[in-house]
């Protein structure tokens, strides 16, 4: 494991630390006033203006006052203006998605501010609460919907709202957002948030202040770029502003890296480190593990027999990853952070994923190990200043040395993993008793997730191909294979098997065989054993044929994004595939008596940061070999890499276009005439 260290900061910064330098500020922040959002309307302009956009916000701001309880309440303030008519049917109704045991939220006003200047205010009897849609955790989530009158182009919003409590605040009892339960932070005394200035349309102007009472100080960072900000000392607060204007929306991209991970970001928390944050999940956590008969039994059953840990550790992983199914339900107020009762979930055989790692710290525990819960972040990164930025709850167990190991029984059903090769090098915070800094989850080298493709085949006098593939797989590529398998009723596999061969469209499954998806005790493979007639096309002395493992057979199975040819030819953000990478095919075809070989594509060596190529096809006796690899080196490509990863797609690509050329030795004078033809305007891109 790699450890973070947190450096060193000033906790009280004074003046202005922006990247616009040193402007002059008249004084503390104060909220728009009318006159001044009546300015920033008669200033904007028509969607032209802002590349297009349906909608832009010419206001956001939001003044958000922290109290010593680590509560806050946020006034907020948003401007839109209406640029298209789809910007009129997405805001015909507004929507604020919201957990009643979180806060307590009000709908102040919506003012509709006219193209003609006129100014209608919208009716508030009309907003209705409901519940709202909810799949595979039913929390009790509710919205609140507010009809808006008919827009034009060239309306403006102007939305008010007032909220009390914690982003993942709990109630000390559960009741909803109307009684008069006291809403209790998860850390009492502590404050932490995490806010973007930059999304999906443009931004005129966005403010966030923080009023910070005076003896509680508080650490912060902005990533991804500059903001303006400014510090003021007030009667009781301290007041952290931080602004940005003139944002322009983020041009999404494939595959791009999250929003927090590319965007101007701010990070603020009371908290004074990591290791408080993983004592007090310990606390919070410590008495969920108890072990009943029943559990006990269980490990008992499933360990029998085995003679090392690691069959007991892998034993009950997968147990519990295939065995307590993905789905949430709702015990109480302290849903975010509380761990479920072990005997619970392994009474309901159900749980989310903090339940399921519940669920296996329980029952390794029964077999004397010492296992505690730990945080993560599955998507994008963990920042160093100490706020909540976690999405994931997994187990870790203390070694005897005193070195750590992460499971995951959330993300590895149907996988040999134990810990899964895609959640490579993102960060976590292990909840122990001493308490752990933030680390991160080891990397795994491209060879720990491997699809290992060889094929051993023949070209016959009519054309046909015959051929057999054998698929070695380790990792992720594994662990997809089994996953999409199992996905498929029994006799629908050999259609889905051959549905994706993509050799050829007449291609035929003459045989297979598979990995049982739930054998743990092998890797994957797959053999299969295929034809296709009239694969080598052409007649009179010259037959044309490409090779066939490079058009990717069976690469729906794997789910593969990465062998994606890409169409940018640059791009602004970095590219997530979650885990390195290795494809590497081998195949040796038998060629007819007489054929030979007379063109094949040229040797390729590809080297870049992300990702390397390399290819070379050989020629024999009566045979034709070839090898291939592609490696992807990193999880996430970064956007200055991109140019090596994309050449080295588009080569594969190249590749698997190009012909095999053979002279089959009738007429032999004219085909090699036509079979140099036929390389020549290869070479020259016909």
């Amino acid at each position: 494991m790699i450890g973070i260290s947190l450096r060193c900061r000033n906790l009280l910064l004074v003046g202005i630390l922006a990247a616009w330098g040193a402007t002059a500020v008249a004084g503390p922040p104060v909220p728009a006033t009318s006159d001044e959002i009546t300015a920033l309307i008669k200033a904007s302009g028509d969607k032209d203006a802002y590349d297009g956009a349906d909608y832009v916000y010419l206001l956001d701001e939001a003044d958000v006052y922290v109290q010593e309880s680590g509560l806050a309440t946020t006034e907020a303030c948003e401007v839109v203006k209406i640029l298209t008519d789809a910007g009129i049917k997405s805001h015909s109704v507004l929507k604020w998605e919201f957990d009643p045991d979180t806060y307590r939220s009000t709908i102040k006003s919506v003012r509709i501010h006219r193209s003609d200047n006129k100014i209608d205010d919208v009716d508030m009897t009309t907003l209705v609460t409901q519940p709202s849609i909810q799949h595979a955790i039913y929390w009790g989530g509710k919205q609140r919907l507010l009809p808006i009158p008919r827009l034009a182009i060239g309306d403006t919003l102007e939305i008010r709202t007032s909220k009390i409590g914690f982003n993942i605040a709990y109630l000390s009892d559960s009741g909803g957002d109307t009684g008069d339960e006291t809403l209790v932070p998860p850390m009492p005394g502590h404050w932490y948030e995490v806010t973007l200035f930059q999304g999906n349309q443009p931004i005129v102007k966005k403010r966030y202040s923080v009023y910070m009472p005076k003896d509680k100080p508080v650490q912060y960072e902005v990533y991804n770029g500059a903001l303006k900000s400014s510090l003021w000392f007030g009667e009781k607060y301290h007041i952290y502003t931080f602004e940005a204007s003139d944002v322009p929306a983020v041009k999404r991209e494939p595959r791009m890296v999250a929003l927090d991970d590319c965007v101007p970001k701010l990070v603020m928390a009371t908290l004074e480190d990591w290791e408080a944050k993983s004592r007090w999940f310990h606390i919070v956590n410590d008495g969920q593990f108890d072990a009943d008969d029943a559990i006990r039994a269980k490990v008992a059953e499933i360990t029998k027999g085995l003679k090392t840990e690691e069959e007991k550790i892998a034993a009950c992983t997968h147990w519990v990853a295939d065995n307590i199914r993905y789905y949430g339900t709702k015990r109480g107020a302290c849903e975010g952070f509380t761990l479920h009762r072990s005997d619970e979930t392994f009474r309901d055989k159900g749980g989310v994923c903090k339940d399921k790692a519940g669920m296996l710290i329980t029952m390794l525990r029964v077999l004397g190990h010492e296992t505690y819960p730990a945080l993560t972040m599955a998507g994008s990164r963990v920042e160093a200043i100490p706020a909540d930025q976690f999405n994931h709850t997994v187990t870790v167990m203390r070694n005897k040395d005193g070195t750590f190991r992460i499971l995951d029984p959330t993300w590895v059903p149907l996988s040999r993993d134990l810990w899964s090769t895609l959640e490579q090098e993102q960060g976590l915070v292990y909840g122990t008793p001493e308490g752990q800094t933030l680390m991160l989850s080891p990397y795994y080298e491209p060879e720990e997730n491997a699809r290992k493709v060889k094929s051993t085949g023949e070209i016959r006098d009519d054309g046909t191909l015959a051929t057999h593939i054998r698929f070695d797989l380790d990792g992720a590529a594994c662990g997809r294979f089994r996953r999409t398998i199992n996905g498929s009723a029994e006799p629908e596999k050999r259609a889905r098997l051959e549905r994706d061969l993509n050799i050829a469209p007449n291609a035929r499954l003459e045989k297979f065989e598979f990995v049982n998806p739930y054998d743990y005790s092998r890797d994957g493979f797959a053999d299969l054993d295929v034809s296709a007639e009239g694969y080598a096309a052409g007649g009179d002395g010259l037959r044309m044929f490409r090779l066939p493992l490079m058009s990717h057979p069976l690469n729906g199975f794997f789910r593969a994004s990465y062998l994606d040819k890409q169409k940018e030819k640059e791009r602004k953000y970095g590219m997530r595939f979650w885990a390195t990478r290795l494809v590497r095919y081998e195949e040796t075809i038998k060629l007819p008596p007489g054929w030979q070989v007379k063109h094949v594509p040229e040797a390729k060596t590809l080297d870049s940061p992300s990702a390397s190529l390399s290819f070379e096809a050989t020629p024999g006796d009566g045979t034709l070999t070839y090898r291939f690899e592609l490696v992807l080196k990193k999880g996430v490509v970064p956007a200055e890499d991109y140019p090596g990863y994309k050449e080295a797609v588009d080569t594969m690509y190249e590749l698997g276009k190009e012909w095999i050329v053979c002279t089959t030795g009738q007429d032999a004078a004219g085909a090699d005439t036509q079979a140099n033809r036929r390389g020549r305007s290869q070479e020259e891109g016909s």
